[in-house]
């Protein structure tokens, strides 16, 4: 006798996700401001996240200010442990994102080359720990 069980494969449930918007004045041609708002959620199983790591790459021809996250901006129970710059990214690290309170935070970007046909860029976010639990999204300048 032998028995069988079909047994469904299980999809990886995302608990981290990410969402970007970008405001700014078009009315310049070049040398633009743009301030990029991102929100950082965790909906696991946990009461809040591992550390947690936000990869934001540049638009093409901008510069990043991350000044918005200097602890002189930020309020005292900041999550925000430390911020990289590296050629054309910004790494965020978070030492956590609480269960359903989303973390919402933002740098500047200033344009230093007019690029033509401007592609978007990718934010990704991830577990330190368990970088398999990931999410990413992408943004682009709204001025054409």
């Amino acid at each position: 006798m032998a028995q069988c069980y079909n047994i469904p494969t299980p999809t990886e449930a995302k608990t981290l996700s990410i969402d970007a918007k970008i405001e700014g004045d078009c009315k310049k041609t070049f040398g633009q401001n743009l301030l990029l708002n991102f929100t950082v959620n965790y909906n696991g199983p946990q009461a809040r996240s591992n550390m947690v790591i936000v990869d934001i790459k540049l638009l093409s021809g901008f510069t990043a200010d991350t000044s918005l996250l200097e602890p002189q901006h930020l309020s005292r129970t900041s999550l925000v442990e430390r911020v990289d710059s590296k050629d054309d990214h910004v790494i965020v690290y978070l030492t956590e994102v609480p269960k359903n309170i989303p973390v919402n935070l933002q740098i500047k970007l200033k344009q230093v080359l007019p690029v033509k046909n401007l592609k978007p860029a990718v934010i990704k976010v991830y577990d330190y720990y368990q970088t398999s639990d990931q999410s990413e999204t992408e943004y682009k300048s709204h001025c054409e």
